[in-house]
């Protein structure tokens, strides 16, 4: 086992997490912007041709003039259902894709699905703040996550610890069309290790941010 993967079992065994940095738990006060009280204009109510099925569906990413329509939902590879290292590396990448996908749509049910309950942080940062967003009809346009797979290793039969670079892009919030609510910066890179439990299929159960080293 190698030095980074010795330090992730050693905070793991710590059985204590402390989330911060990210969408996947960002503590970030939002910068806030005034509200502009302009006027929405009218919706014309003109007829326009019916769209073609090829269109019907047609992606389309979030803007200050309103949230993305379509987003395509991630789909599980095949691999990613294997309880193996490389069947836990495919999920973590997997994972991501459903988060930068519940960021995009303010879905998080995918997230949910492959969340176990035990992942209080998980819930917090991520599925929660979703849940709200779609209650209240807010959008953010940015935000998604890069990410990179560092190492994995499995730490037990069923369970298995994935280590994961990423950095966060900046984002808008908005409530209203073309009204800026809030703000964030580009977060920098940090690297997330994947706590993950296999049940027939994995699940994240612990999500532990690598503190810098001083």
């Amino acid at each position: 086992m190698n030095a980074r993967k010795i330090k992730i079992a050693a905070s793991f065994a710590a059985a204590t997490l402390a989330l911060s940095g990210c969408n996947a738990g960002n503590a970030e006060t939002p910068t806030q912007h005034p509200s502009k009280e302009t006027p929405a204009s009218p919706t014309k109510a003109s007829p326009s041709p019916t769209p073609t099925p090829s269109n019907t569906n047609e992606y389309k990413p979030a803007s200050a003039a309103g949230p993305a329509e379509n987003v395509p939902v991630p789909k599980m590879p095949a691999e990613a259902q294997e309880n193996t290292e490389k069947g836990a590396t495919a999920f973590a990448e997997y994972y991501f894709e459903l988060i930068n996908y519940a960021v995009q749509s303010n879905d998080a049910e995918a997230l949910k699905k492959v969340t176990s309950r035990e992942c209080e942080v998980c819930g917090r940062s991520l599925i929660d703040p979703a849940g709200r967003a779609q209650l209240s009809g807010k959008w953010q346009v940015g935000g998604e996550h890069s990410y990179e797979v560092l190492d994995s290793y499995k730490s037990s039969k069923d369970k298995a610890i994935v280590s994961v670079r990423f950095e966060v892009a900046a984002a808008e919030f908005y409530i209203k069309p073309n009204e800026l609510e809030s703000s964030k910066k580009k977060r920098p890179l940090k690297v997330a290790a994947l706590g993950m439990e296999y049940d027939s299929g994995w699940k994240v159960y612990i999500i532990d941010i690598e503190k810098p080293s001083k």
